[in-house]
């Protein structure tokens, strides 16, 4: 008679966390018989095996039918076929049944799925960590000054005073707003 324990169903829980720690697994028993599984959201993309409403039924006898997916289910399978035994009074899965004499013995039923009919799987790629980029400082020389820079600026051609000015403006617009306020103030100033 089919019967998995709370003990099993939980191990099975852990060690697919374990192997897959980049899906989230739903893992509940069902009438003290079967387990079912179901993969709720994660970084894997499972767009070409579900339907429309995100949802994928697996049948474990045609794996092949999962795609580019198919050696993630066999080691799931693996997983749950294992993981009940690592429990004390657990059992490895099994499956004695004859169809043809309508005998069924198995050591439990499970069903996988992606997703589940009222609930889709949720595809989250994994967000790249964000580098903070520090400003570069301008290193002057140990005896440079501002005058020193000002000086090298009014010695500029005017094609070179040009390119400056464009650099800035492009580069650095709120320096630019900022100077040419000042400029215009310390012009009022002089006069």
């Amino acid at each position: 008679m089919a019967y998995i324990s709370t003990p099993e169903v939980r191990a099975i829980r852990q060690q697919l966390k374990e192997a897959f720690p980049q899906l989230k697994f739903g893992v509940r028993k069902q009438h003290h018989s079967s387990v079912d599984i179901t993969i709720k959201a994660g970084t894997v993309d499972f767009s070409d095996i579900t339907d429309e409403q995100g949802h994928a039924q697996i049948n474990q006898y045609h794996l092949n039918r999962t795609g580019r997916h198919q050696k993630m289910f066999e080691k799931m399978l693996k997983i749950i076929h294992t993981a009940p035994a690592s429990v004390p009074g657990g059992r490895a899965w099994f499956d004695d049944s004859d169809s043809m004499t309508d005998y069924f013995h198995t050591a439990f039923y499970y069903s996988i799925s992606v997703g589940s009919w009222c609930d889709s799987y949720t595809c989250s790629k994994p967000k790249p960590k964000k580098v903070a980029r520090k400003p570069k400082a301008i290193k002057l020389p140990k005896q440079a000054t501002i005058s020193d820079a000002a000086e090298s600026v009014a010695r500029m051609s005017a094609k070179e005073q040009d390119k400056f000015v464009e650099d800035i403006v492009s580069r650095y617009p709120n320096l630019a707003d900022t100077l040419m306020t000042k400029l215009g103030y310390g012009l009022l100033e002089t006069q």
